[in-house]
């Protein structure tokens, strides 16, 4: 009890990171709807027991009336999928088989590029559009962070964790182990990638999937300057990832500039993360 106590204590300050309450905002013309999604490949490998997931995101998407949507862990070598908007931006790699990420939009995209990463084109990690909305450009950047390569057991442990002393022992390590190189990695990206969203010549709205929670390094060092969309205009439990509690890794961030209203954390299981969403007031 006094163990939990004193985590609760220590973390009050960062509370509202991950449970939000706001008052519900009317919306304008002058907003435009942008989402960001780790859609796991479109169910490549049958994660999820579901026909047709890549069709079920695709309707999901259309109907949310989006203006510009940012994909993670895309996937497509055969086909052209129906969404819904006039521009986009695939990050290819060598192999359109290999994964990528994706910036579609309803406004013209003059300007399409990848960030590097030590020299090399890694389009699975951040790409950026710069968009024309109106008379005003933004960059629109998509980042997707090294993952935590977490095993079934590190989940299970961190889910249900079993009160025994070698298997909290265990599951312990194996969480430990393989947060450390992750966040070593994450840490050399989010410097780079940093880097150039702060010599950007626009104003810039971030997506992605950080593959962090909200009081890690990257959060920290891509919210300077910045607002988090769930904060500014969020309700409730800000969970994104889907296979353990309580767990908020995905964000949409953007200058202080501007403004957002009615952020959503949506609720839709066709991937193992949700979808989120938010209007954000450009003028």
């Amino acid at each position: 009890m006094w163990f939990n106590l004193i985590l609760l204590i220590i973390s009050t300050p960062y509370i509202s990171r991950f449970l939000s309450f706001n008052y519900t905002q009317n919306t304008t013309n002058k907003e435009i709807n942008i989402m960001s999604y780790n859609v796991r490949l479109f169910n490549k490998w049958k994660w999820i027991d579901i026909k047709n997931v890549d069709e079920k995101i695709i309707n999901f998407v259309n109907k949310e009336e989006i203006d510009i949507f940012c994909i993670q862990e895309y996937y497509n070598p055969k086909k052209e999928l129906n969404f819904n908007f006039k521009y986009s931006h695939i990050g290819i790699q060598k192999s359109t088989k290999e994964w990528h990420m994706a910036i579609y939009s309803n406004f013209p995209q003059i300007n399409k590029e990848t960030v590097m990463i030590d020299g090399e084109r890694m389009n699975n990690t951040c790409i950026f559009s710069d968009i024309v909305i109106n008379t005003d450009t933004i960059r629109i950047y998509n980042i997707h962070l090294a993952s935590n390569f977490f095993n079934q057991n590190d989940i299970r442990f961190m889910s249900s964790p079993e009160l025994k002393q070698e298997k909290i022992k265990r599951g312990i390590f194996g969480v430990t182990k393989r947060l450390k190189k992750s966040f070593e990695a994450r840490g050399k990206e989010v410097c780079q990638i940093k880097k150039h969203i702060d010599s950007s010549p626009y104003p810039s709205i971030i997506c992605g999937d950080f593959n962090d929670t909200p009081v890690s390094y990257a959060y920290k060092e891509l919210i300077e300057n910045k607002v988090d969309g769930f904060i500014d205009s969020g309700n409730g439990i800000g969970a994104t990832f889907t296979k353990i509690p309580f767990l908020r890794i995905d964000y949409i961030l953007f200058d202080e500039k501007f403004s957002s209203s009615n952020f959503i954390t949506h609720q839709e299981i066709l991937s193992d993360h949700r979808a989120i969403s938010c209007k954000i007031k450009i003028d």
